[in-house]
């Protein structure tokens, strides 16, 4: 007969399994973002090596909208500084969230520990008192 697993053991579980789910959409955020962050300096670069007067365009769904070079590349950096500063909350988010993981990760193992020595001692004394 199998025993039911502990309220308790069963929550940290789904804690644990929660914020492991919340860590990898974070991670997942983080790298887009961070992509974001290459391409932009990659288009920053192009740019800037292009002369002042140069003609630029946008590209708007399906239609190329000519755009100032100076005022493109402002709204460009400001982009790229506001993606690298969301880059960082979210490494410091994760180092949070792994903290929070690894202490969870204990905490179930110390719990499903004491468990199955519970039902070991359970089962030996009925394996035992069965047997007599």
């Amino acid at each position: 007969m199998a025993e039911k697993v502990p309220p308790e053991i069963e929550q940290v579980a789904q804690q644990l399994d929660e914020l492991q789910n919340r860590y990898t959409v974070l991670a997942n955020q983080r790298v887009i973002l961070e992509n974001e962050v290459k391409e932009i300096t990659r288009i920053l670069e192009a740019l800037q090596s292009l002369p002042s007067g140069t003609k630029v365009y946008r590209n708007v769904g399906n239609i190329l909208f000519e755009e100032d070079r100076d005022k493109l590349l402002k709204e460009l950096e400001d982009r790229k500084s506001t993606d690298e500063l969301i880059v960082e909350k979210y490494k410091k988010e994760e180092d949070e969230l792994k903290k929070q993981i690894s202490s969870l990760q204990e905490k179930l193992k110390g719990l499903l520990t004491k468990y199955y020595q519970k039902v070991s001692t359970v089962a030996g004394k009925s394996t035992s008192a069965s047997g007599s």
